[in-house]
């Protein structure tokens, strides 16, 4: 054996081993470290004497769901409702409805929603949380691992580095990169107008709106199908090593679509892409 076939062989023995004891220790940390300070993450200033019980529920094996019942006596409500409204993070703006889909509890193996009313939201670093004033409940929900999702500086001539809030519902996998992207962008009215700007000059967009049955794609956005004031863009895709092809290619040829809607008033981007 060559020598730069032995150094492969060791190269990827030693990726693997490492692979292995992290997948070991991660499995170790969510086994064994029940007792947890992420609730101390999130700018709250809670301390252990203000958790009443931890529940834990495992989402995937890199990722982990909680569900915090709080102690909260005399003015401990008033305190923590000030810091909620002061915090930047957290706001009283609601997640999007697959964002909520995170988010619930289990009693006797049933799966119970949350109590929509007077909540408030936090999202930063991977981190999404709910605190739950009514019921004195803090809801926490974080991947160990980044989502690796593709990572876009510009979708249909949009320049989208500059964005105010970003969500990302699916991404694309398989073997051959196929699956599906579900991304929504929403910008400050400075950038918006900037994008309207492009887009009327944009061969890619138009003002007519697209029919329900591609709309509907967007199913976890339903206010799409009621944007009065749009931009919209919907064409096939070939999902192909070959770069002349991704561009030159047949309708039987095709391996999906994307559709792209922006939503002129609340300057927000809509985008989805699959491939089978």
């Amino acid at each position: 054996m060559k020598k730069t076939e032995k150094l492969k062989t060791i190269v990827l023995v030693v990726a693997l081993t490492i692979i292995f004891f992290l997948m070991i220790y991660i499995f170790i940390l969510k086994t064994f470290c029940k007792i947890d300070n992420d609730y101390k993450k999130l700018g709250l200033e809670l301390n252990t004497y203000d958790i009443d019980y931890c529940t834990i529920y495992d989402e995937d094996f890199f990722g982990i769901y909680k569900v915090y019942k709080l102690n909260m006596v005399g003015d401990d409500k008033d305190k923590i409702r000030n810091m909620l409204e002061i915090n930047n993070y957290w706001s009283k703006e609601k997640f999007y409805e697959y964002i909520m889909m995170k988010f619930y509890e289990e009693s006797n193996k049933e799966t119970i929603e949350l109590d929509k009313d007077d909540l408030y939201y936090y999202h930063k670093n991977g981190i999404y949380a709910i605190f739950d004033m009514k019921n004195e409940k803090l809801y926490y929900s974080k991947n160990y691992l980044c989502s690796t999702h593709n990572n876009y500086s510009k979708i249909l001539d949009i320049k989208i580095n500059d964005y105010n809030k970003r969500e990302i519902y699916d991404v694309r996998g398989g073997l051959q990169n196929d699956g599906r992207d579900y991304y929504v962008y929403e910008f400050t009215k400075e950038k918006g107008k900037e994008i309207i700007r492009t887009l009327k000059k944009s061969s890619k967009w138009s003002k007519n709106k697209l029919e329900d049955d591609k709309l509907d794609d967007f199913e976890y956005n339903e206010e799409v199908l009621s944007i009065k004031n749009g931009y919209y863009h919907y064409a096939k895709v070939c999902r192909t090593s070959d770069e002349n092809k991704k561009y030159n290619f047949t309708d039987e040829e095709a391996t999906g679509w994307e559709i792209g809607v922006y939503d002129v008033d609340k300057n927000i981007l809509y985008y989805y892409w699959t491939s089978y």
